[in-house]
């Protein structure tokens, strides 16, 4: 540490030293100091420019011109859309690194008194190295309006509509007026404001505070015109005017199948059908009957009867499907007179049945239900649990081979 101290303070006193010295020689030859310095000045110069010389040339871009001290009661019309080109000059470092925005180019329109005239563009360089030595166009022909103001209705356009079945009844729109102000050739132009209200698949009132468009007489879009107030509050009353709702399908099955056949099963495809109408339409459909199909006719059918019909719909109803498909499955059968058995009869009791004997239906082929006999058919009535009294139950059967019950049986049986 001692070693570090005593470095540094012999550090100290040479550097005294020498500028002591340096002083001492400037003092008496201040001639050459000074000519030493300008010489070490233009060396620095003249390497610098070596390395960074001054580049001049066309900026990338175009500048656009701004409209400066424009008097309050007048407008520029038509709109100046004139843009400007810029020849620069700067450092090459600096001018490779050059565009558009570093320029600001405008027109001062202070001492313009007349309709028109031509006036010059002034570009100013936002960049402090950068000088501007040249602008094309120097000059741009302005013309000017008078500003004036009119009050025009504020109309609504409807964009899309409301869900199926729902309507617009009523539409406000608060102000009912605006006022349009710009040159005079334009705001002459302007037929209404418009508020552009988007109704696609609305079902419930619409109320939005929504921007206002200046139109013209054909629809079309004014730009470079302002409108007070800028928005409008616009209220769209919308009513459910068609309802829907889901109703079973009931098949209108007509006739009679041949003799010894019977009908086993019905089924419609779909069972279901969406129907949609008015509010008196449901008054006029009953909630359990359903939607009655056109008649499917089975006079005489020995088999599967499979016909596509219409639905019967009441006026001013529609559905999501207007025809299904009935299918009614006729097969051969054959009645049997068979007395039930009774079983499960608590002891002590008694049971009657009325009539004695049930008739069970089969179907099937009609060369096996040729084959059977009554006694093969088993019916039970099982009583067990019940109390005195009269029942009616459902019959157990027990049937032959290759054949079905067509309708299920019951029995009315009286307990004693």
């Amino acid at each position: 540490m001692e070693g570090i101290l005593d470095w540094l303070q012999n550090a100290t006193r040479t550097a005294a030293l020498i500028g002591r010295q340096v002083a001492l020689s400037l003092r008496h030859n201040w001639g050459i100091g000074l000519l030493s310095i300008v010489l070490a000045l233009s060396l620095w110069v003249f390497v610098t420019d070596r390395e960074n010389p001054d580049r001049q040339g066309r900026v990338p871009g175009t500048i656009p011109i701004e409209v400066v001290n424009l008097p309050p009661d007048r407008a520029v019309f038509p709109p100046l859309n004139t843009t400007v080109t810029v020849r620069a000059r700067a450092a090459e470092s600096v001018f490779e690194r050059l565009s558009a925005d570093d320029f600001r180019a405008s027109v001062d329109l202070s001492d313009l008194t007349g309709e028109e005239a031509t006036v010059s563009v002034r570009v100013e360089s936002l960049e402090p190295r950068a000088e501007v030595i040249d602008v094309s166009p120097s000059q741009v022909r302005v013309m000017l309006e008078s500003v004036t103001s009119r009050t025009v209705p504020v109309q609504t356009r409807l964009v899309g509509a409301p869900l199926a079945g729902f309507e617009v009844q009523e539409i406000t729109v608060e102000p009912t007026q605006a006022v349009v102000t710009g040159p005079e050739s334009l705001v002459a132009r302007v037929e209404a404001v418009v508020a552009d209200v988007n109704l696609t698949q609305e079902r419930t009132t619409f109320e939005q505070t929504l921007l206002l468009d200046i139109r013209d007489e054909g629809g079309g879009n004014i730009q470079g015109v302002l409108v007070t107030p800028e928005s409008a509050i616009v209220r769209a009353e919308i009513v459910q005017l068609e309802f829907s709702a889901v109703f079973v399908v009931h098949p209108n099955v007509v006739g009679a199948p041949a003799d010894g056949y019977n009908v086993t099963s019905i089924q419609v495809d779909p069972p279901f059908v969406s129907v949609s109408g008015p509010r008196q339409v449901f008054q006029s459909i009953d909630a359990v009957e359903g939607i009655m199909t056109e008649p499917v006719d089975i006079d005489g059918a020995r088999d599967v009867v499979v016909r596509p019909v219409s639905l019967r719909l009441p006026p001013d109803a529609s559905a999501d499907q207007l025809r299904v498909t009935v299918r009614v499955t006729i097969e051969a059968t054959r009645s049997f007179s068979v007395a039930p058995q009774v079983i499960n009869l608590r002891s002590g009791l008694s049971a009657t049945l009325n009539p004695p004997n049930v008739q069970v239906v089969l179907a099937g082929a009609l060369l096996d239900l040729s084959a059977i006999d009554a006694g093969e058919i088993r019916a039970e009535v099982d009583l067990g649990g019940l109390e005195p009294g009269e029942h009616t139950v459902l019959l157990r059967v027990e049937l032959p081979a290759e054949t079905a019950l067509v309708f299920p049986i019951e029995a009315r049986v009286t307990i004693r």
